[in-house]
């Protein structure tokens, strides 16, 4: 699982100068499939509970507001309520400006303070990986109400979510293979450069990944600090 400062990634490139014909055009994003899974997906299912759902859902325009970051209530930044005081949880980076691996820590188990520790973390390192966390088994409503501490859910207008838990963007791939054909004929990655939701007046501060299902090679995640580019 991998909690993250929004906006780290670096921006999608967006347009380009060359015309297409509609029979040359391709799918952009291919990671989700914009339809229901087939049966035959939600019976294999490990984790059915988190397949995309389609339904026509509107919210109202979200009017600005007051966010204020836990990380901010930190006082103590050798983060005692988020290691243990005798050292349980360790901290591992993985490059000298960004990424640090936590483990010995399940989130599950983190008092208020514990999370205002880890939002300090994240605000500071920019991606956490929390390996093995019984937080996913626990369900959706259960990583929602966890996610709740760090400011108010974000609800995405353009992707399947989570039955009754609309916060959760999926990322699925089932019933697609068509599109990743055409996808593949023409490009020879499936590398897409993005910055987390930035169309939005107030983006997001804190998104939390996690992995149900992938394959042994391959899928994997890039993350690039655009602060730390430009310095």
């Amino acid at each position: 699982m991998v909690i993250e400062r929004a906006g780290c990634n670096m921006p999608r490139r967006r347009g380009s100068s060359v015309t297409m014909s509609d029979s040359e055009k391709v799918a952009y994003d291919i990671n989700i499939a914009y339809k229901k899974p087939e049966e035959a997906a939600v019976r294999n299912a490990a984790y059915p509970e988190y397949l995309p759902t389609w339904h026509p859902i509107s919210f109202p325009p979200l009017p600005p507001f007051e966010f204020t970051d836990p990380a901010l209530r930190v006082t103590d930044t050798t983060l005692p309520n988020l290691l243990g005081r005798i050292g349980v949880g360790k901290l591992q980076d993985m490059q000298p400006g960004l990424g640090t691996v936590v483990t010995g820590v399940q989130l599950s188990e983190l008092s208020e303070k514990g999370k205002d520790e880890l939002a300090w973390l994240v605000a500071r390192r920019k991606i956490v990986a929390l390996p093995n966390q019984d937080l996913i088994d626990a369900g959706p409503e259960a990583q929602e109400n966890f996610m709740k501490h760090f400011g108010k859910l974000n609800y995405q207008p353009v992707s399947g979510t989570v039955k009754d838990h609309h916060a959760f963007h999926v990322i699925h791939r089932d019933g697609n293979k068509d599109e990743i054909d055409v996808f593949f004929a023409k490009k020879s990655t499936s590398c897409l450069w993005h910055q987390d939701v930035s169309f939005e007046r107030q983006p997001p501060g804190y998104v939390m990944l996690g992995l149900l299902e992938g394959p042994e090679v391959g899928g994997d995640s890039v993350f690039a600090a655009a602060d730390i580019a430009y310095k």
